[in-house]
């Protein structure tokens, strides 16, 4: 079959569940689990510092949103077709049928909710249109160089016929947890400044909330692609849209950082409807 006729034959789409026998090599296992999950745990001294230190109780929110955050894993392994390995040590918790390893919700409270935070504070030292295209890149290569190790390894597998897959991991993983990182920090960015006192809690739902949204904008095009049943050129084609789309969003929220700050911005929305408002009476 040459390479044309194999783009237009279908695609694996359908989800199944992780072989019974699917493991990987215990030293592989047990390291993959310190570099995905350890980085929460030295980030510690970093939030206990701000927290005590300089008063600042958002790092810590943030960590805890990390955690919270996790949840939303078992149905991106559903979607995004993943598979773990049997003895990796966990789980931590399961959902849609998957077990969850323990490496998951400390991953997420560094590479989602930390890596948000850092997004957050580009964005509060100003960011350009421009820049925030620097700032989605940066963080989404740190998804890219935490996972490819655990892909290339076997610690778990991304099954199926995933569109641009370099060493078992599927390129779009990249630019869409940037996208879901940058939302994050642009959440932040935008409800830190209004939340004060006891409502500074609903801190720790930013992470959850802007990674399903940055999901739900930029992933669609590539969740069809892997599952539903169509050729393989056509799921590139989605594939790329959601990139284009990722695209799109960054470029929009720069310009929206560029333009003005959160708190001018609510202030500038209520004025524009106060003035609306006077005019109608």
């Amino acid at each position: 079959m040459d390479l044309f006729q194999q783009m237009g034959q279908p695609g694996t789409w359908l989800v199944l569940p992780p072989p019974a026998d699917y493991t990987s090599n215990q030293t592989v296992a047990t390291w993959f689990t310190i570099w995905a999950g350890g980085f929460a745990f030295l980030a510690l001294p970093w939030v206990f510092k701000k927290l005590f230190k300089d008063h600042d109780a958002i790092p810590l929110l943030m960590w805890i949103g990390g955690l919270v955050c996790s949840l939303l894993e078992p149905m991106l392994d559903h979607l995004g077709h993943l598979w773990w390995s049997h003895n990796l040590p966990g789980p931590a918790f399961s959902g849609y049928g998957l077990n969850i390893p323990y490496l998951i919700p400390p991953c997420y409270v560094f590479f989602i909710a930390m890596t948000g935070y850092w997004a957050y504070y580009k964005m509060k030292q100003g960011m350009t249109a421009g820049g925030a295209f620097k700032v989605w890149f940066l963080i989404s290569m740190t998804d890219v160089i935490m996972e490819i190790p655990g892909t290339s390894t076997h610690a778990y597998t991304y099954y199926g016929d995933a569109p641009f897959t370099v060493l078992g991991f599927p390129l779009a993983w990249g630019w869409l947890n940037g996208a879901s990182m940058f939302m994050v920090g642009f959440l932040l960015w935008v409800v830190a400044p209004r939340l004060h006192g006891w409502r500074k809690a609903f801190i720790a739902l930013v992470p959850i909330s802007a990674m399903g949204a940055a999901y739900g904008i930029t992933a669609w095009p590539y969740f069809l692609a892997i599952n539903w049943p169509m050729p393989v050129f056509v799921a590139y084609l989605a594939t790329i849209a959601s990139l284009l789309i990722t695209l799109i969003t960054i470029r929009l929220l720069g310009e929206v950082i560029e333009g003005r700050k959160p708190v001018a911005s609510f202030q500038g929305a209520r004025a524009d409807a106060g003035l609306r408002g006077a005019a109608a009476r």
